[in-house]
């Protein structure tokens, strides 16, 4: 996000030179690169509040004093009467909407918004929507402007079916909305992708009077991964899925009101609320002798305590958070806000002895375990130690970096499972994959470790002629480890779906084993796969579905395979994702070979037209087919 330097110090006091204020922000722990007199912030996922002007200056505040009162519509405002139903508000506890008309049209904007557009290279749309961005950049909080004369009543928030759709307004094409996603509709269609991006239909223009303004508090869990997932990028979601003052909305939409009234004559003005749930407070003790353990400091009660009033906490009999901090929940959330005060360089280091351990014997198993997995196809997966399910025995995060996993682990299995459906939904009829990791628990108060080995498979055993039609089961998944008869003990079970969101019926095999119990004879095996000396780029896998077509070729001189082989294993075209041989008969009365090649088709950006595929596979066949003895049968 970015900040410009005339407009933050306009909010303080004093006027501190841009280096000056350059180095409090670090030593705040708010990241940034200066160019033009322009701070390019980078944020913490947890750190919302500082994406505006007041929020970098409510933090600031600590070493500068700061005036963060604005100008704001102070006149009672009517109640709007709205058709709005609100189906979800686990999901949007609080959302209020504004009615404003305005008498003219504006044509020229007042210096402190024309400033804006210009120190920041923004281009300006229409007043109204120009006025959101302002309040986004000023306060924080993200609001939508609708055309109220385009709307059809009521107003539905809710989530979207699989058969919904939408015309967003950064988009040329209509997007398929997907179940669970929050949209707000009116009686024709969906109007909003909540906290994302509003849609073209109600959309303000320059001709726009009569004004519906949307200002809402979203839990960041409803609205994290919507923008990626459609590529809508937008600062609104930025900022809703680092978190939002759920507070703040009458002083927003007044300070939009006053925005207004700068620029032209409003005529009328209406509110309407809609709050299901009341917001809980975050209380702590008083516990300065916890801070100084956890930070090694000497601090006294009064120094604390008046660091934290600096920062806006709340201190009577406990210390209280402002509605705005959804980051502070502990202890060690107060220590990091005196640590980012007293600066971390300026805390004294404190020397540990951490004595060593001799390495394991066991990681001689645990690489040849990871070598069978890989020489039959299977592939290593590192996923997060953090979840956000909670089981009887799990250990809590005081300070998660993310508040949705606050615990860690006590199983990988449902992690594997959560990757074996993440392929399966990208069409993948063949996943096997494994995991070796640390899981803790607790026991009778006390903290338990193990090394644990995960292997979880579904789908077809393999991509080529043998193992093409075979599916994956229990027998395969023993046959595995069946180096001797010690290693016939791992017990492999086959995992339900009832309760899975999959439509696939493929058998699920798992195995989750502590690596203390893994038989030592798998030590015997010998690796026979070479591991790659190339760095390979990762690249996301497409979320468009993808197609394959299957070509038979009737060889009549055997050594011509291999150069068959090899010219359709050099294809190279960015829509060719895969290719393998899934069938091969030898006819030794005829002296000729029957093979049969797979090519898997997909595009990263779109669905793939049934032309293109078609051009690929012809230019297929007559690289091919020029083989000598090399024929399509059927082909004419």
């Amino acid at each position: 996000m970015k900040i410009a330097y005339k407009h933050l110090i306009k909010l303080l006091v004093k006027t501190p030179s841009i280096d000056d204020l350059s180095k409090k922000l670090f030593q705040l722990g708010h990241e940034h690169e200066i160019e033009n007199e322009i701070f390019n912030m980078e944020f913490t996922p947890n750190r919302g509040d500082c994406l505006s002007l007041i929020g970098l200056a409510r933090d600031l505040n600590i070493f500068y004093k700061t005036n963060l009162n604005l100008n704001i519509f102070k006149d009672k405002i009517p109640e709007l009467k709205l058709g709005f139903i609100n189906k979800v508000p686990e999901k949007c506890p609080n959302v209020s909407f504004l009615k404003i008309s305005i008498k003219h049209k504006v044509k020229k904007y007042e210096k402190y918004l024309e400033d804006y557009f210009k120190d920041l290279k923004i281009n300006k749309n229409n007043f109204f929507t120009d006025v959101s961005n302002y309040i986004a950049y000023e306060t924080g909080q993200p609001t939508h402007s609708y055309d109220f004369d385009s709307i059809n009543e009521p107003i539905v928030l809710q989530n979207a079916s699989d058969n919904d759709s939408f015309q967003p307004l950064l988009s040329k094409n209509p997007i398929k909305l997907q179940e669970n996603d929050l949209v707000f509709f009116d009686q024709k269609d969906a109007i909003n992708l909540a906290g994302i991006m509003g849609g073209v239909r109600t959309s303000c223009n320059k001709e726009t009077t009569n004004c519906l303004i949307e200002c809402a508090y979203f839990n960041p869990e409803s609205i994290i991964g919507k923008a990626v997932k459609y590529d809508l990028h937008s600062e609104a979601s930025y900022k809703f899925e680092r978190g939002v003052d759920p507070l703040c909305h009458e002083n927003v939409l007044r300070r939009f009101i006053q925005i207004v009234q700068d620029h032209t004559e409003v005529t009328s003005v209406e509110i309407y609320n809609n709050i299901s749930s009341e917001f809980k407070e975050i209380n702590l003790a008083i516990d300065v002798e916890k801070i100084n353990n956890i930070l090694g400091t000497n601090l006294n009660k009064d120094e604390y305590l008046d660091a934290l009033k600096g920062l806006s906490f709340n201190v009577d009999k406990s210390i209280t958070a402002p509605s705005y901090r959804s980051d502070i929940k502990h202890q060690n959330d107060l220590a990091e806000e005196m640590a980012r005060v007293i600066g971390y360089n300026n805390i004294e280091p404190i020397k540990i002895n951490i004595p060593k351990t001799p390495s394991k014997p066991s990681i001689s198993l645990e690489n040849t375990i990871k070598s069978i997995l890989i020489d039959n196809g299977f592939y290593e997966v590192i996923n997060s130690p953090f979840v956000s399910n909670e089981k009887n025995n799990s250990i809590s995060i005081d300070n998660p970096l993310d508040s949705s996993r606050s615990f860690l682990r006590t199983n990988l299995t449902n992690s594997l499972i959560n990757n074996l459906l993440y392929n399966e939904r990208r069409q993948k009829d063949s996943t096997k994959l494994f995991e070796i990791s640390d899981i803790y628990s607790l026991d009778n108060k006390k903290i338990q470790k193990k090394k644990v080995l995960c292997i979880i498979a579904s789908g077809r055993v393999a991509k080529n002629y043998r193992d093409f039609s075979k599916k994956i089961d229990l027998d395969y998944m023993n046959s595995i480890f069946n180096l001797s008869e010690e290693s016939k003990k791992l017990n492999f079970k086959i995992i339900s779906r009832d309760n899975l969101d999959t439509k696939i019926k493929s058998a699920i095999v798992s195995l989750e084993i502590d690596m203390d119990d893994m038989p030592e004879s798998i030590n015997q095996y010998k690796p026979t796969s070479v591991r790659s000396s190339k760095f390979v780029q990762y690249e996301p896998i497409s979320e468009f579905p993808s197609t394959y077509r299957d070509i038979s070729y009737s060889v009549k001189e055997p050594f011509k395979i291999k150069e068959l082989h090899e010219l359709i294993l050099s294809l190279e075209n960015n829509l060719i994702k895969d290719i393998f041989i899934f069938d091969y008969f030898k006819n030794d009365h005829k002296n000729e070979i029957k093979i049969g090649f797979r090519l898997l088709f997909q595009h990263t950006k779109r669905t793939l037209r049934d032309d293109e595929i078609k051009d690929l596979i012809s230019d297929i066949v007559k690289k091919t087919t020029n083989i000598k003895n090399v024929d399509i049968p059927g082909l004419n």
